[in-house]
């Protein structure tokens, strides 16, 4: 019997689902079982295709950070989900 303890190499790297990341699967995934579920199989593979390649342009231009930081900037305060932060447009605060 060998006991043999694998440790991986690169322990920052995500999961991979068909040499996909974890996040570009669901996001081609979704949208392509759907369409087989709605006897609308081409569809959802165009659909399917479409949202993956505007994934990869937003993971590409800075990703989740990015997308909560424009909301942050761009949503009225009323419409965030963060209610505990500041508002964005407070530019000096007086003590």
């Amino acid at each position: 019997m060998s006991d043999v303890i694998r440790i991986e190499q690169r322990l920052q790297d995500q999961p991979r689902f068909f040499l996909l990341s974890a996040d570009e699967a669901i996001v081609l995934g979704f949208p392509f079982l759907f369409g087989l579920l709605a006897k609308k199989l081409v569809i959802g593979g165009v659909l399917a295709f479409i949202l993956w390649q505007a994934w990869k342009r937003i993971k590409g231009e800075g990703g989740l950070e990015g997308i909560s930081a424009a909301l942050y900037w761009y949503l009225p305060s009323e419409l965030r989900l963060t209610k505990s932060l500041p508002d964005a447009g407070i530019i000096f605060w007086r003590g």
